[in-house]
């Protein structure tokens, strides 16, 4: 593995954003930040990517995630929508209520993600 994780980008090979996979984030930057090796990293994040996961999927329709210095997920419930249009055909169409995922970063990602681009 590269360690770079995975360069996604359009037609004209403009780059859109750099897929990081869980390994990458176990190879590359929790062993290294950490001193260890991958094999002692990696039993800990699979797991905590589990636990959220099977947090996020339950069944509780409103649930909230809080990680310190990096954000809140959130899986809210949304209304059904009786009369949706579906837009290529202009067909009226039933939507049903169902459950949706927001992510809201917290203060240190706020702070840069707010500065200009360089």
């Amino acid at each position: 593995m590269s360690g770079q994780g995975t360069l996604i980008s359009d037609v004209e090979n403009k780059p859109l954003y750099i897929a990081e996979t869980a390994q990458d984030i176990t190879e590359r930057k929790t062993a290294e930040k950490l001193g260890l090796k991958i094999f002692q990293v990696e039993e800990a994040v699979d797991g905590m990517f589990t636990v959220l996961r099977e947090m996020m999927s339950g069944d509780e329709s409103n649930i909230r995630i809080e990680v310190r210095n990096i954000g809140a997920f959130e899986i809210k419930p949304t209304k059904a929508k009786p009369r949706a249009r579906n837009p290529y055909t202009n067909e009226e169409i039933f939507v049903p209520a169902r459950r949706k995922t927001h992510f809201k970063p917290g203060k240190l990602i706020r702070k840069v993600l707010k500065q200009p681009l360089k």
